[in-house]
């Protein structure tokens, strides 16, 4: 499985920092943290109970952690970090989830932040090879206002890096058609949306008809609508698949219960992605692992992932050919 290039098609760039990193520039911005934030060189959140209770742990630990983001240089860093690690894994190409908002938090600027996080990828590319292009995305629970706003800063300040807009956050909050308007006014083409983790089958309808969203993050719990699964493959939908994310946060409680081998035998554009990688323990180097350990992936279907990944990626078609070629 080393020999297969991969591709991580959702991660959330915060949600890389690593505890080493938390560290460092806390130190460096005179941050004080949880001390019991980290245990034994991991973070330390996982809650007992019901799943819930376990994402606002999560939620709690992913603050503290990403509230020592203060100053451009802290992106540049976390940003080389992520892709220097990505690419000593085998990682070919990342498509990674950036934050308006969580960029106003840290102090920065949307377009600031577009220029630290440039300047980390190019770093990156440099030293490995690696390529990377970068998802504007609303956050669903800051409402609906909140992602109208990225979408304008989206429009208004365009970089040849984003090439496309999302949306993360809870499932459950408003409804997919409060969120239109901030998708249209982003004046991108490409487009994806977080359905089908938190909330089930219906999500993914609303995103995929009123969002027009054929990507999806997540997307797993299609799987408990056999009419949805015939309508998402007549699509050819891409269900972008966070496995140690989602037995985390208890969407499903263990390998033998989660769909990623189901939905690619049934014949699902599957792709894998790492998500917040340092909270679940994981890396996409480990994601194609458990792929291959845990659900019987061969070398020659890992590679039909990351094929599979090219073929969806938000890049322009030179970028798709030179990356399926390295597939």
């Amino acid at each position: 499985m080393s020999r297969v290039s991969k591709v991580d098609l959702h991660v959330h760039l915060e949600g890389t920092i690593t505890p080493a990193m938390v560290v460092r520039l806390a130190a460096r911005n005179k941050i004080v943290v949880p001390d019991d934030l980290m245990k034994d060189g991991h973070f330390n959140w996982r809650a007992d109970g019901a799943a819930a209770g376990n994402l606002m742990a999560f939620l709690r630990a992913y603050d503290h952690a990403t509230s020592v983001m203060k100053c451009a240089a802290d992106y540049t860093d976390i940003t080389y970090d992520y892709l220097k690690r990505s690419a000593d894994e085998g990682c070919i190409y990342a498509e990674i989830t950036i934050s308006a908002d969580h960029g106003a938090m840290a102090g920065l600027a949307y377009p600031e932040m577009l220029a630290a996080i440039a300047a980390g990828y190019e770093k990156a590319r440099e030293e490995t090879g690696i390529e990377a292009r970068l998802i504007s995305t609303c956050v669903r629970h800051f409402g609906p206002e909140g992602a109208l706003k990225v979408g304008k800063l989206t429009r208004d300040h365009p970089h040849p890096l984003v090439t496309a807009f999302g949306m993360a956050g809870d499932e459950n909050a408003y409804t997919a058609a409060d969120f239109k308007p901030a998708f249209d006014i982003s004046g991108l083409p490409h487009r994806t949306a977080h359905a089908g983790e938190a909330a089930g089958p219906a999500s993914i309808r609303a995103a995929r008809d009123v969002l027009k969203v054929r990507r999806f993050g997540h997307m797993v719990r299609a799987s408990e609508d056999t009419t949805l699964m015939e309508e998402l493959k007549a699509i050819n939908a891409v269900p972008e698949v966070c496995v140690s994310s989602n037995i985390a946060l208890r969407v499903y409680k263990d390998y033998a219960a989660h769909p990623l081998r189901r939905s690619f035998d049934y014949g699902l554009k599957v792709t894998l992605g790492s998500d917040d990688p340092t909270f679940f323990s994981t890396s996409i180097g480990r994601e194609y692992r458990i792929a291959q350990e845990q659900f019987g992936f061969s070398d020659k279907e890992l590679r039909q992932i990351s094929r599979n990944a090219v073929e969806e990626a938000f890049v322009d078609e030179k970028a798709r050919a030179r990356l399926l070629a390295a597939v």
